[in-house]
Parts: structure tokens; sequence; C-alpha cells
């Protein structure tokens, strides 16, 4: 008898230590790592930061809700300074020392490529891998890597979806702009070429534009002299602000409409109302997708970051990467690289803008909503942010290659 009021008088006691001191939570277990390299100093860092923004929504939401596998998520970031040495270093350095078995980032290609390139290199040792874009090039078997996927779309969707949008409700005759590097303006370009003239278009002629180009003059020239139904421009960034901007003064939309591709709202942004008023933008993601899941992932940024501005596509689809991920967790019960890779094969989720699935063939392709947008006038906007009108959601695998076509 005295000893069963022992054990009992004990079991109380440690019960007023545990309440009085606190009991470990996932808080206060060992965390589970992941990382983000990006370019924070540079001409991208504004689009950088966007990354590590969508990320760390995406971290504090799991963690509110209890983390993960019981333990809290901690995020790692590092600045890569646009240089693919550094970048490939600094994602070696989180692998081996601080343990990360996740990266979401990037937002210049060839960093992408270094930080692939280390992750094959570590072998075993590789972690799962998120990038908001891809190409069939970077698919190819000979360069498709087993713990690689991606949040957004492989870019032959928007050319394909722009091919025949613009097929069917803006005339036939186009030229095209495009910026003069593989891994981007080439693939949007052969996939637009393709579903345009499947629509009956004309291709009236297509320039290469070199990567840094400031001064369209001559080319704006070239396409006005054609005199297509409308202009073609699959140029990005602050090439894409250039020559919108140029092609405005030099009178080019009073002649003919104008598409573009892989839009981000700072580009948007960048150019003004005036000039991007009736451009037609084929991209992955705008803040304003009527959507309850997407009302509900804007409402979380605002909250979070103020109503200073609104999330972007970097915003948006890095924060859905980690959700993703973290699904598949939660599904294989492990954060183990090759477990997570292969449950993530076959995923089908909604994260804010509709069905989502990643194929099961080797080329990981994630197949979702392509998102066909319209530029806004100034006296068409509500306010400030109200910089475009979603025009339609075009869905299905006959926007993106088939496995075979990419080599599977």
């Amino acid at each position: 008898m005295k000893v069963r009021n022992w054990i009992i008088l004990c079991s109380v006691s440690l019960f007023i230590f545990c309440a009085g001191f606190g009991i470990p939570g996932a808080a206060d277990k060992e965390p589970i790592n992941i990382g983000a390299i990006a370019s924070l100093t540079g001409y991208l860092s504004d689009q950088a930061q966007n990354v590590v923004e969508g990320t760390e929504l995406a971290v504090e939401e799991i963690n509110a809700m209890g983390g993960l596998l019981g333990r809290p998520l901690k995020l790692h970031v590092r600045d890569d300074e646009m240089k693919p040495p550094v970048g490939a270093r600094r994602f070696e350095d989180l692998v081996k020392n601080q343990g990360i078995v996740m990266h979401s980032g990037v937002v210049f290609a060839p960093i992408a490529s270094s930080i692939q390139q280390t992750n094959k290199q570590l072998g075993d040792k590789g972690v799962v891998l998120f990038q908001a874009a891809t190409n069939s090039m970077e698919q190819d078997p000979k360069n498709m890597q087993p713990n690689l996927f991606f949040a957004g779309s492989s870019l032959e969707a928007y050319g394909l979806v722009g091919g025949e949008h613009m097929g069917k409700n803006f005339g036939k005759k186009t030229f095209i702009l495009y910026a003069d590097y593989a891994g981007w303006g080439w693939v949007i370009r052969d996939a637009f070429i393709k579903n345009a003239t499947a629509n009956g278009g004309e291709i009236l002629g297509a320039l290469a534009i070199p990567p840094g180009t400031t001064d369209y003059q001559p080319f704006l020239t070239q396409v006005m002299a054609k005199n297509p139904d409308y202009a073609t421009f699959i140029v990005n960034g602050m090439m894409l602000i250039n020559c919108m901007k140029q092609a405005y003064a030099m009178g080019l939309k009073d002649k003919m409409k104008f598409v573009t591709f892989h839009v981000n709202i700072e580009e948007v942004n960048g150019c003004g109302p005036e000039v991007f008023k009736d451009v037609v933008m084929v991209t992955d993601y705008f803040w304003n997708i009527q959507t309850d899941k997407n009302r509900a992932f804007v409402e979380k940024y605002l909250k979070k970051y103020g109503s200073a501005k609104r999330p972007s596509q970097r915003h948006f689809l890095h924060y859905a990467s980690v959700k993703m991920w973290a699904d598949v967790v939660k599904k294989v019960g492990t954060v183990d690289p090759k477990a997570v890779a292969a449950g993530l094969l076959g995923l089908k989720d909604d994260y804010g803008m509709g069905e989502i699935r990643i194929r099961t063939t080797g080329d990981h392709t994630t197949i979702k909503p392509i998102v066909v947008a319209r530029g806004k006038g100034p006296n068409e906007m509500k306010d400030k942010f109200d910089a475009q009108e979603i025009v339609k959601l075009y869905s299905g695998e006959q926007y993106f290659y088939s496995a075979k076509e990419k080599g599977h």
C-alpha cells in the first residue's frame, strides 16, 4: 500500500513539474531544416525577396498548425549574388552543415543549373529541389533529376496556350520578338509557333533579342513594317519593361494588339497601366484569381506583410512548393528525400488556383491551370493594385508536351 501511495505521489509531482516548466512540444523539438537560395543582391533582388517571403509564409503557417511530424520547420536563406559558383557553394553548405532536406528558391536560371548539378554530385545526400518553372531541355532524360519538382508550369505551356488563345481571338498574322536564350525564349517561341499555326496563324517573322538589350527601336521598326494583327513579345524582366515602353512610345499599340508571356506583377507595375492596357498576358499566377483558396492565401499574405503591395507569382509558387512538399511528408511519414520524391509523383491537390497534378512519368511535369489576363487601363482600375483582369484559366494535358515528346 505504501509503495502504491509512493508511486501515485511521484506521478502527481511529475505532472506538477511538467505543468510548471512545460513539456517539449513541436517548437522544442529538433527542427526540420529547409533552404532557399535566391539572388538577394543584383537586379533580380525584388523577385528574390518575393521567393523568400512566399517560403516564409508557408513555413509559418505549417508551424502555427503544430509543425510537421511534430517538429517545427526552420528556413535557412542564403544570397547567391547572381553568381552560379556562389549559389552552388552555399547550397552545398546548407545540405552538409545545416542539414536541409528540401530547397525552394532561385530566380536566375544559371543558379538553378548549378544547384541541380551540386545536388546530383551529393548523391544519396541530395535533397528534394523545387523550382517555379522548368523547360523541356531541363526535363530531358539526360538532364532530369529524380529529386527535381516544379510548383509552376513547364515553359512550353505558355506558348501552347498563347498560340491557341491569340489564334482564336486576335487575328492570324503575328510577328515575334523573343529573348535569345535556350532555357526560356526558344522554348516559349517554338511552342507558340506550334499552336499559333495549328489555329490558322501565320508567322510573319521572328527576331532574336540578345539578353540585356535596352534599345528596341530597330526591332520594333521591323514589327511595324510587317503590320501584323498582333505582336508577340517573348521577353521578360527589364527587357519586357523596356520593350513595352518603347513600343508604346512608337505608337505600335494604335496599330496592333500585344501578347507576352510568364509575366510577373512587378513587370506590369514597372510598365504602368497606360502601357499595359489591353495587353494579353499568358502566365502562371495573378493575385486576383477568384477562388476561395487563393483569396485565403492573399489574406494571409496581407496579414503578414501589410497592404502596401500584393503577392506576386513567385510569392504564390514558392508558398505552394513548401505546402506540396509538406503534404507528402505527412503522407509518407518521413522527410527522407527519396521517400518524399517518390510520394510527390502523382500528387493531386488545389493550392489556390485549381487542381494541379504531378505526372508519374520521369519528366515530373506539373499539370496546372495557365492564366490568360488582360492589362487594365487607368480609367478601369479601382485602385493601384487592380492592374489586370483574369480572362480565362486554360487547363489540361493538351497544353503541356507529353512525356514522350520530352524523351521519356
